[in-house]
């Protein structure tokens, strides 16, 4: 059930029951104690030109007596009357299913012909009898090599009952690699007609090479013992990923480099991955419906997993059943409701064992994508664009809390300016202008003027001089006693949150609070020292109002120094007005200023961002120092037709719609043929990025009559806004909360050298897909929904077949899928089928090695009745391999 799994053969491995060189010197017994002592998984019990009666079922029985489950298949091996360079005659072997018993074997071949005849000229054919009553024995005999091919093919079927292997290297090897004429040639033609070779581990990349002879294919390599003897079973083997038996053998034809390995040291056997170990289902799938899951546990294979079957038999249930258990913690809405009644995932974590059921809290990350996803994400380059800088690390950086925050306060004191130059008095006249307040000074003025004359000039100057200082000072303690009160306020909190950032467990060093006690006392010495000076000058006062009366002045001296003090404190208030008037002008530019500065700042933040999405997508293309040559030649591979840069896109049409809504319409209301916002754009004359950092940093562009001003100057034009529009366009202007809508950072891509408004959805899906296994390409399991209906259709033959083919190495890969290509030609481990009977779906599993077409029975049957183009896929591969 869990398809093709890495296992031990040995092809080339002789028994007790040899015809030459026997050293086993034991019985039956002790040698399969041996096979299953070395955990062999496959054998191919070798003997010379024949074998022992019965001699391939005496071993299969004493297996099975002793509980184990290696397979045996017959290994016969002939020597061709070709010799090789040195002389010695070449060894061929043929490999025979085991579907075949040793007295069928035995029958063929003995009517073959050797090349060896009697001394009266007698044929001599290939069996025991011959060979006894010929007198000839199997160091001897010789035969033709094509006679021996042709002999075998008209009496079995060719890659169903036999196959040949031939030996490049050793005593009888032929020498594939010399480079002398003839010698080459007989080389050649033994290559041509053999399917297996008996080899080294050294030998394995010159027969993966197609370029051997012409027309040559890549041909798997067996590293076998020869083993003539117990000890030295078990000494050499190769490492199979396919069902021990003949038809894996077959599969291994297919994929001659990534099913076999002639040593231990081989990525699959080292290389440590998380998979999905095993499902557990069953009950009903939705909530209020009939469909429900067959009990069943279903072992998964760790490496590709096709999962296939007709429309409506629940092929991609079985990943939603998956995602709802593993991803539902997030907070994801459960894939089309899918809520299995009983639901167990097994997932192998490093080495252990973990169980996701219902009790699970905790989600498994997994590269999860579902069908159609792809589509959604393609269609809009936005959506994809923010999808790719997640990918590749991004997260949404903000901008500088600390300018933002000052940002805010900013415009509140903007906000509490203009209230302030607006304020009116009764007769509706602006007071906090300096127009207004020195009109003030001049009234009041004059008012003391007609009151002064020569007796009482001198008296008046002095009292107007003391009242001066007393409204300075009492103005003054009212200051003292507001920022007494302000520091109490202001470091109560700032101890509060320094107390906290103690309470961190990261600040290994305490701050001390802050201290303000210097301070108060010095404001208290300030306040006693004025109040006593408050009472020297009030007494003064009454003093000079003594002086009145001495000097014989006969005038209401408190009604006329009661309205001196009036207009002098109306003089004085006018003054202080002045002072807080220019100190509020001078702090609303300094604030205009430093906007345009925040502004700047801001630009500079996207520019980082933009040279992060360069940076982070570089790093990728950098070679990875944690990986092997091979799987950072994978991730290049993958990347070789995409790139990846930042971009800062101002987005026009986003901006001058917002920008519609804090206006005035009626003043761009739509006419002569143009839109209200092609009004606002004729108006603002902003239309990139730069015009909009332009704008913001005082640049006089926007056109007002037959004016260019600037954008504090339109601010003040109130016929442009309605009640309270000029603070919404001011914050739609400067507030990064707001701009965002219309000026942000994208992850400009191009695939093939295509932009992306040029790219198919296809075309974009493809360039997901590739750059999301680029970012993850060897962590969890990835599983993938029908690619076939979001991908280019040349990626999926010319790229996704051998990238899945590749990267299954590295981490787990499950499809659902009706496209044969992909599960024949990506060689899917374990195909997994759906089936839907009377609402009940079940799954049947196994390898792609498994069944047979004509009998309608196995996988291999499933896979072409199924899926369109089965049976192609299938043909296209067995004969390019000459099957």
């Amino acid at each position: 059930m869990i398809g093709s799994c890495w296992n031990k053969w040995d092809l080339h491995i002789h028994s007790p029951f040899t015809n030459l060189n026997n050293g086993f010197k034991c019985e039956v017994e002790q040698y399969v104690a041996n096979i299953k002592e070395n955990s062999l998984s496959l054998l191919g019990v070798t003997n010379y030109w024949y074998f022992q009666e019965n001699e391939l079922e005496i071993i299969r029985e004493e297996l099975r007596r002793q509980g184990c489950s290696t397979t045996v298949i017959g290994n016969l091996e002939f020597r061709v009357a070709q010799p090789n360079k040195q002389g010695d005659w070449i060894n061929v072997h043929c490999l025979f299913s085991e579907s075949l018993s040793t007295a069928q074997i035995n029958a063929v071949v003995s009517r073959l012909k050797l090349t060896n005849t009697t001394k009266d000229d007698l044929v001599i054919y290939c069996s025991e009898a011959d060979f006894a009553t010929k007198t000839i024995g199997c160091d001897d005999a010789i035969v033709d090599f094509k006679s021996l091919c042709e002999h075998m093919e008209s009496n079995l079927v060719f890659g169903r009952d036999y196959l040949i292997a031939i030996c490049p290297n050793g005593y009888g090897g032929y020498r594939p690699d010399i480079n002398e004429g003839r010698s080459r040639a007989i080389a050649s033609e033994i290559d041509k007609k053999g399917q297996v070779l008996f080899g080294r581990p050294q030998d394995r990349d010159f027969f993966l090479s197609s370029t051997r002879y012409e027309g040559a294919t890549a041909k798997p390599i067996f590293f076998c013992s020869d083993a003539h003897r117990l000890d030295q079973i078990g000494t050499q083997y190769s490492w199979v990923k396919a069902k021990p038996n003949f038809q894996g053998l077959k599969q291994v034809l297919f994929e001659p480099s990534d099913r076999i390995y002639q040593t231990d040291d081989f990525v699959e056997n080292s290389f440590i991955k998380p998979y999905f170990d095993s499902i557990e289902i069953e009950g009903p799938i939705f909530q209020g419906q009939e469909i429900s899951f067959k009990k069943q546990n279903i072992p998964l294979n760790k490496n590709m997993i096709a999962i296939i079957g007709g429309r409506g038999t629940g092929k991609s249930l079985f990943l939603d059943a998956m995602h709802s258990r593993l991803a539902v913690c997030y907070g994801h809405k459960r894939v089309r409701g899918v809520s299995v009644e009983n639901l167990r995932i097994r997932v192998s974590q490093g080495g252990d064992l973990i169980n996701f059921d219902q009790t699970s809290t905790v989600p498994y990350p997994y590269l999860h994508v579902s069908q159609g996803e792809i589509h959604e994400f393609a269609k809009d380059p936005s959506v994809l664009s923010l999808e790719i800088k997640k990918m590749l690390g991004l997260r949404q950086r903000p901008f500088d809390p600390a300018l933002s925050e000052e940002l805010m306060e900013n415009m509140g004191r903007y906000r509490s300016f203009i209230d302030y130059w607006g304020a009116v008095d009764t007769n509706g006249s602006a007071i906090n202008k300096p127009d207004y307040q020195q009109n003030i000074i001049n009234i009041n003025s004059q008012l003391i003027a007609t009151l002064t004359n020569e007796q009482n000039a001198a008296l008046i100057s002095r009292y107007q001089d003391n009242n001066r200082l007393l409204n300075e000072q009492r103005a003054f303690l009212s200051t003292s006693n507001e920022i007494k009160s302000f520091i109490e306020r202001t470091v109560i909190g700032l101890n509060d949150r320094i107390s906290a950032y103690n309470g961190s467990a990261y600040a290994i060093s305490k701050s001390p609070p802050l201290g303000y006690t210097d301070v108060l006392q010095a404001i208290a010495a300030n306040v006693a020292h004025t109040e006593t000076s408050v009472a020297v000058l009030a007494a003064q006062n009454e003093e000079i109002k003594a002086e009145f009366a001495q000097k014989g002045i006969k005038q209401d001296v408190s009604s006329l120094l009661g309205k001196v003090n009036e207009y002098r404190l109306n003089i004085d208030n006018a003054n202080a007005k002045l002072q807080e008037i220019q100190g509020r002008t001078s702090q609303y530019f300094s604030e205009q200023k430093r906007r345009a500065e925040i502004a700047a700042s801001y630009d500079t933040y996207l520019e980082s961002l933009r040279g992060e999405v360069d940076i982070a997508y570089a790093s990728l293309l950098a070679p990875n120092a944690d990986w092997n040559a091979e799987q950072n030649e994978l991730v290049q591979s993958i990347l070789k037709d995409i790139q990846v840069s930042g971009s800062i896109l101002f987005d026009k049409g986003a901006f001058y719609s917002g920008l519609e809504e804090c206006v005035n319409r009626g003043k761009f209301r739509a006419s002569a043929g143009k839109s209200t916002s092609e009004r606002l754009a004729e108006t603002f004359n902003v239309h990139n990025k730069s015009d909009f950092f332009k704008m913001l940093m005082g640049h006089k562009l926007i056109q007002l009559g037959d004016q260019l001003v600037s954008l504090e100057d339109f601010f003040w034009s109130d016929d442009y806004f309605n009640q309270g529009g000029r603070f919404e366009l001011f914050d739609y202007l400067y507030s990064p909360s707001r701009i965002k809508n219309y000026l942000k950072v994208n992850a400009e891509f191009s695939y093939k050298g295509k932009s992306v408004e040029k790219l198919s959805v296809g075309q974009r899906g493809t360039f997901y897909v590739c750059l999301k296994l680029a970012t993850d390409p060897f962590g969890s399991p990835f599983v993938f929904d029908q690619p076939e209906d979001d991908l280019d259709n040349g990626f999926i033959m010319g790229q996704l077949v051998p990238l899945f083919k590749q990267i299954k190495k590295y981490r787990q890969v499950i499809i659902v899928t009706h496209n044969a290509n992909l599960v024949v030609n990506s060689d899917a481990e374990q195909v997994i089928v759906a089936e839907n009977d009377g609402e009940v779906v079940s799954y049947v599993s196994g390898a792609l090695e498994e069944g047979d077409v004509r009998g309608g029975i196995g996988i291999r049957s499933m896979v072409c009745s199924i899926l369109e183009g089965g049976h192609e896929a299938f043909a296209n591969r067995e004969k390019k391999y000459g099957l």
